[in-house]
């Protein structure tokens, strides 16, 4: 997890887009924050695994052979 972060990154990243308040229709009272919080926390933890996970393919299909 990002430890500074610009006041657009967070409204980016952790706005609700209406496909997410779709989901939380069905939820109430401190279940539909927690739900939102850890929904919105798994996509940006997916997201910078993702790239985490490309950048170490990429710097292992570059490094010189032994």
């Amino acid at each position: 997890m990002r430890q500074e972060w610009e006041p657009e990154d967070l409204i980016e990243v952790w706005t609700l887009l209406e496909e997410d308040q779709e989901r939380l229709r069905n939820k109430s009272g401190a279940n539909r924050l927690g739900f939102a919080l850890l929904l919105k926390f798994f996509e940006v933890e997916a997201g910078s695994r993702r790239t985490l996970r490309k950048s170490r393919r990429r710097r292992w299909r570059t490094s010189p052979s032994r």
